[in-house]
């Protein structure tokens, strides 16, 4: 973009006017070139909004033991933990949750029914295992995959060789990034028991008793999720005599000038947000590089496009697409200087009116949507997509429900 002097409303002189006209009337290139940045999110974070219980059952239990290092106890209808010579390994199927789950608790139980108290550290740990490979039919002590890192949690049955059913809870907040880890993993999740000092039996998820197999009960908040994406395509059009059928598509800046006119387009690919998504609210911003205020309205409105086909390259002032409808928002920035002095400021429209536009354009085949910003009596001029920071590219912020 070609930087001059806009004072308070009087245009630039003739001369500045010839010299733009020799620098900036470049043919088109012939062909499009490819997004840079394919219309991938920038970021994508989850707010939560709704909260809901998932109660699991095991879909693998077994225990290992040094006495029978070859051997595989997968199916038994109970599992043993005795200080170093019995291991219990669970596993959890975490598919049921919704991907967008924020897990707020955990608390992971067996039912116990007999054991003895030899003496020292009685506790039962939970030790998380990221290795999700072992089967129930197939694991043994000799092929047992390791814990990783320190126990999350644990829980103490104390028993004397009298048969007796007690239950083992462990509801430690440790328990909490373990169960979000894997969730956004492979939502398999696997956990080692092990005492150091006592011995305990439990029921296994084999046991005719369906209540007294071991449970995981996890509670989340369901959450929107915030996604913010950069335009695929942007550019500005000019309307002066002398670049009116000119592209500036491969140009570091935007621009929105009320005297040529001039105005800028850009277009969003939506196609990360998942189909059928529900649009909560939208926030459109763009990083201001300079700018005059001249007076009257000094609003940046944006507005609709429906034609989602123009070119980024190929884009000029006489082939446009059409707008539609009245402006989606607006922003207001104020200028002290003229237009060829650097002043960055943020402009952010998360009108209402954005909702029902990105809505219909998540909904519809092509799954992109095209904006085009003009103010009828300021000038200003932006970052575009090409700048190399990327904090400063326009960006479309979008909070959905998935």
């Amino acid at each position: 973009m070609n930087h001059f002097a806009v004072s308070r409303g009087y245009p630039p002189s003739l001369s500045t006017l010839l010299a733009l006209a020799v620098v900036g009337c470049g043919a088109a290139p012939a062909t499009e070139q490819p997004s840079p940045e394919g219309g991938a999110p920038v970021s994508t974070q989850v707010a939560a909004v709704q909260t809901g219980t998932v109660t699991l059952l095991p879909v693998a239990d077994a225990y290992v033991t040094p006495d029978a290092p070859g051997s595989n106890f997968g199916l038994n209808t109970a599992w043993l933990v005795n200080r170093q010579y019995a291991e219990a390994y669970l596993k959890f199927d975490l598919s049921s949750l919704p991907s967008n789950a924020i897990i707020t608790s955990v608390t992971f139980s067996a039912l116990a029914y007999d054991g003895y108290a030899y003496g020292g550290d009685g506790n039962v740990y939970t030790s998380f295992v990221a290795d999700d490979s072992w089967s129930e039919t197939g694991i043994t002590w000799n092929n047992r995959p390791a814990p990783s890192g320190t126990p999350s949690g644990e829980w103490f049955l104390w028993y004397n060789l009298t048969p007796e059913d007690k239950l083992g809870v462990n509801a430690n907040p440790a328990l909490i990034p373990v169960v979000q880890g894997e969730l956004d993993g492979d939502k398999q999740l696997s956990f080692r028991l092990h005492s150091p000092g006592y011995k305990t039996r439990y029921r296994s998820r084999e046991y005719s008793n369906a209540n007294q197999r071991p449970k995981l009960v996890i509670q989340y908040e369901l959450g929107d999720v915030v996604t913010v994406l950069e335009p695929e395509a942007d550019a500005r059009v000019s309307g002066s005599f002398w670049e009116h059928a000119s592209n500036f598509g491969g140009s570091h800046e935007l621009g929105i000038y009320y005297g040529w006119p001039e105005t800028s387009f850009l277009r969003f690919n939506l196609g990360s947000i998942p189909p059928g998504a529900v649009i909560q609210s939208v926030k459109f911003s763009a990083t201001a590089t300079r700018g005059a205020s001249p007076g009257g309205d000094g609003n940046t409105y944006t507005y609709l496009v429906p034609d989602n086909s123009w070119g980024e390259y190929s884009l000029t002032f006489d082939n446009q697409p059409a707008l539609s409808g009245a402006p989606l928002g607006a922003w207001f920035l104020w200028f002290p200087g003229n237009a060829s002095e650097p002043n960055e400021k943020v402009g952010v429209n998360d009108s209402p009116d954005l909702i029902p536009a990105v809505q219909g354009a998540s909904d519809a085949i092509d799954r992109r949507i095209s904006l085009r910003i003009f103010s009828p009596g300021y000038i200003s001029y932006y970052h575009s997509r090409e700048v190399e920071d990327a904090s400063k590219r326009p960006h479309l912020e979008v909070t959905y429900t998935p």
